[in-house]
């Protein structure tokens, strides 16, 4: 984990904290990826025919060659961006004076939390980040025993931002009927669904020409998972569960900080607890406004 290139430290290891809120464009809510055991993450050129560009955990910095094409290169060697594979998750960089770079068409100034599934655009370049392929789909639809608490978020494309809770089966496509409607005209009426089930969601295709891509991985039907990103087209959706258990104590925190502390009864403890940290500016003022009564009072004698 120690690699080193021109245009930037390394992004992780030790002596190097965790990007600034700043400098990272990801909401509290997002789903915390462990990356400390994955071992099958991949730079694709889905224009291209070449070997892809195997990223195991560590820092890696990305290149041209001496073609001209996309490759992993070594300390010293000019770069474009280097890459970060830890327990944080993956990081992007970018080597100073670096510009033009997108994510799901989004641009990037310095840095950016990436996701199995991301397309980087780098010099008119697009990059897939190929992570580990999606569970094959059951042979039969089994609904879920508790309410399903996924929702499908849209991180790429015109339906940005959107959120779409999966509680029932959910239809995706052209039609007007469609829950998550795409408004594409090479996009089949209806294109696919999702149905909620245990420990996730299944992808089914409805007869699509081009099929759907997972994590990078092109399919027809599959078991979505929890951090799973689904592609279809110029959209991007990212499966969600902000409530599961097994996320990491810190994305706790963060969530239920950034929604703020349950309302509950106020005892006469709590009561006196307040009291007791009023601003001393208030005790100030209290104090001022005494001074100046009896000021007024005497003086004037």
């Amino acid at each position: 984990m120690g690699r080193t290139a021109r245009g930037g430290g390394p992004l992780c290891g030790r002596g190097r904290s965790a990007p600034s809120p700043n400098e990272v464009r990801v909401t509290a809510r997002s789903p915390v990826l462990d990356c400390a055991g994955v071992n099958d993450l991949r730079l694709r050129r889905p224009d291209r025919d070449l070997s892809d560009l195997v990223l195991t955990p560590g820092v890696h910095a990305v290149g041209r060659d001496g073609r001209g094409e996309m490759a992993l290169v070594g300390i010293g060697q000019p770069m474009l961006a280097q890459f970060c594979i830890d327990r944080r998750g993956i990081w992007m960089q970018l080597a100073e004076g670096v510009r033009g770079v997108h994510v799901n068409g989004r641009p990037v100034r310095r840095m950016a939390m990436l996701r199995p599934g991301d397309a980087v655009f780098v010099e008119g370049v697009e990059l897939v980040l190929v992570g580990p392929a999606p569970d094959a789909a059951p042979a039969q639809d089994e609904p879920a025993t508790e309410e399903s608490r996924l929702v499908l978020r849209a991180v790429g494309g015109p339906l940005h931002g959107r959120c779409h809770p999966l509680e029932d089966v959910v239809t995706i496509g052209r039609a007007r009927d469609c829950d998550v409607r795409m408004d594409e005209p090479a996009l089949a009426e209806r294109h696919a669904r999702l149905v909620p089930c245990e420990g996730g969601a299944v992808l089914r295709d409805l007869g699509s020409e081009q099929g759907s891509q997972v994590n990078g991985h092109p399919v027809r039907h599959a078991l979505l998972r929890a951090g799973d990103q689904l592609a279809i087209d110029g959209y991007r959706f990212v499966l969600e569960a902000p409530r599961a258990p097994g996320r990491t104590q810190a994305s706790v925190d963060i969530a239920d900080e950034a929604a703020g502390p349950e309302p509950d009864a106020a005892t006469p403890e709590r009561l006196l607890d307040s009291a007791r940290r009023l601003p001393w500016l208030l005790l100030a003022a209290l104090l001022l406004s005494g001074a100046l009564s009896l000021l007024l009072l005497y003086g004037t004698r």
